[in-house]
C-alpha cells in the first residue's frame, strides 16, 4: 500500500512536470506548474510538514530511550564547627572541605515490552503524520484544479460574450444604414444601441469575473506579483464517458492508495500499540543498576595530606538488580488498558468514517460526471438549435420582420444555452479529473 501512496504523490508532483519551471517567464502557467508551485510554497502545507518532523524526532527519541543511561555527579562543600578528636575526645573548632564524585548507570532488562511497543507506536504515528502531509497536498492540488477549471470556464464565457457583442455592434451599424435608407424607424436604432451598451456591460462583468478568478488562483499560489499572472488555455480533449469507471471500481482503487485512508489505518494501528503498552505495566519490571563514587575530606591546616591517595582509598562501586512487582496501584494499569481499548474503537470508527466519506465523494463525483455529460450532450444540441434560431431571427430583423425585443430574447436564449453548455462541460471535466486522481492518475490537462 505504501508503494501505491508514494506512486500517487510522485505522479502528482512529477508526472507531467517535464518543463520543471515554477515561475514561467511568459506569465502563462499550466495546471501542472500551478500544482507544483503550490505544493512547494504553501505555508499551511509547510507547517504540517513541521508536525511530521516533530513526530519523527519523537520516534527517534523512543529508540534512544531503550539504551542504558549514564550520569555523573559531583559536589564540593566547606563546613565549620566542632569536631571530636578520636584519641582525646576533645572538641575543637575546625574547617572541613569535602569533595564527592560519582558515576551511575541503569538499564531496563524487562519492562513488559513497553519500550519496544512505544517504538512501534511512535514509528506508526510518524508515518501517519507523513500521510497527513500528503493528504493535505492532495486536497490542495484538487483545490488548485477546481480554480483552474473556473478560469477556463470564465475565459470561454468571456469569448462567447465578446462574439455576441461584436454581432450586436454589427447590427447597430446595419440598423444605422437601414434608418438612413428609411427602412427602419429611429427608435429601433436607439433600442439596438441600448442593447449594444448592455452587451458591453456584460463583457466588462465577465472580464472582471475572469480577473477575480485569476486573482483567486494567484493568491492560492501565494504569488507576490499577481499583475502578470495568467494561465495557459489548453485544447480540452473531447469529452467521453468511455474511461469513466463505476463508483465501486474507483473506490476499490482509491481506498488502497489515498493517504487520507492510509493515515486513518496507521492511527488504528497506533491505538492498538497503545493497548500493548498499557498491558506492559501489569508485568514486573527488572533493571540493572551500577555505579562508582569516591570522596575526599580534608581539615583546614592538615599537614601531609595526600589527595590522590585519599581519592583512591575512598572509592567504591556497586552493581545489582532491582525488581518492581506491581500489586495494587488503584487499578490504574487496568483502567489505562480500558482507555486504550476505547481509543482503538475510536480509531476504528474514524477509519470507517473516512472510508464512508471517500465512498460518498466518489459516488457523488461519478453521479455528477454522468449528469454533467448528459447535460453537455443536451447543451450541445441546444446551442446548435438556439444558434440557428438566432440566425433566423437576425435575418428577419434585418428585413424588419421582428423588433429589437424579439432579437434580444433570441440572443439571450442563445447566451443562456451556451452558458449551460460550458458549465456542463467543465463540471464533467473537473469531476472526471477528480476520479482519475482517485485512481492514481496525475492531474493534467
Amino acid at each position: 500500500m505504501q508503494n501505491k501512496i508514494f506512486k500517487v504523490v510522485l505522479l502528482l508532483l512529477c508526472g507531467a512536470l517535464s518543463v520543471g519551471a515554477q515561475s514561467p517567464t511568459d506569465g502563462s502557467w499550466t495546471l501542472e506548474q500551478c500544482i507544483e508551485h503550490a505544493l512547494t510554497h504553501n505555508l499551511s502545507l509547510k507547517r504540517q510538514g513541521l508536525q511530521a518532523n516533530q513526530q519523527e524526532l519523537q520516534y527517534k527519541q523512543t529508540q534512544l530511550d531503550r539504551l542504558p543511561n549514564l550520569n555523573a555527579n559531583s559536589s564540593f562543600r566547606t563546613s565549620s564547627g566542632s569536631v571530636r578528636i578520636e584519641n582525646t575526645f576533645e572538641l575543637v573548632d575546625v574547617t572541613t572541605r569535602d569533595a564527592n564524585l560519582g558515576l551511575s548507570s541503569s538499564t531496563a532488562l524487562f519492562e513488559g515490552f513497553t519500550r519496544r511497543n512505544a517504538v512501534k507506536k511512535a514509528r506508526t504515528d510518524f508515518e501517519a503524520a507523513r500521510m497527513d502531509v500528503e493528504a493535505a497536498g492532495n486536497d490542495l492540488a484538487l483545490g488548485i484544479t477546481a480554480m483552474y477549471m473556473q478560469i477556463l470556464f470564465d475565459r470561454e464565457m468571456l469569448e462567447t460574450a465578446r462574439v455576441q457583442e461584436e454581432t450586436v455592434r454589427m447590427q447597430v451599424a446595419q440598423s444605422e444604414k437601414m434608418v438612413a435608407a428609411g427602412k427602419l424607424p429611429e427608435g429601433a436604432l436607439l433600442e439596438m444601441q441600448a442593447l449594444a451598451a448592455r452587451e458591453s456591460s456584460s463583457v466588462i462583468q465577465l472580464e472582471n469575473r475572469l480577473m477575480l478568478s485569476l486573482l483567486d488562483l494567484a493568491q492560492a499560489l501565494d504569488l507576490e506579483d499577481v499583475g502578470a499572472f495568467d494561465v495557459l488555455y489548453p485544447e480540452v480533449e473531447e469529452l467521453s464517458l468511455e474511461h469513466l469507471q463505476d463508483a465501486s471500481t474507483v473506490y476499490t482503487m482509491a481506498v488502497g492508495s489515498l493517504p487520507r485512508i492510509a493515515a486513518a489505518e496507521l492511527r488504528l494501528e497506533s491505538s492498538q500499540k497503545q493497548v500493548d503498552i498499557a498491558k506492559g505495566y501489569l508485568w514486573p519490571r527488572l533493571s540493572l543498576n551500577m555505579g562508582w563514587s569516591t570522596y575526599v575530606n580534608r581539615f583546614k591546616g592538615q599537614q601531609n595530606f595526600d589527595f590522590s591517595q585519599s581519592f583512591s582509598d575512598n572509592a567504591s562501586q556497586y552493581y545489582g538488580l532491582s525488581l518492581n512487582i506491581p500489586i495494587f496501584n488503584g487499578l490504574s494499569a487496568r483502567n489505562n488498558i480500558k482507555n486504550a481499548r476505547i481509543g482503538v474503537l475510536n480509531a476504528q470508527y474514524s477509519l470507517e468514517t473516512e472510508q464512508q466519506a471517500l465512498r460518498k465523494d466518489i459516488q457523488q463525483a461519478v453521479a455528477d460526471a454522468q449528469a454533467a455529460y448528459r447535460q453537455f450532450l443536451a447543451g450541445e444540441a441546444a446551442v446548435d438549435a438556439y444558434r440557428e434560431a438566432f440566425r433566423y431571427t437576425e435575418k428577419r430583423y434585418e428585413v424588419g420582420m421582428v423588433n429589437v425585443v424579439d432579437y434580444q430574447v433570441s440572443k439571450t436564449e442563445l447566451l443562456n444555452a451556451e452558458s449551460d453548455y460550458l458549465q456542463a462541460k467543465y463540471t464533467f471535466l473537473l469531476r472526471s479529473k477528480i476520479l482519475d486522481f482517485y485512481q492514481g492518475r496525475p492531474l493534467v490537462l
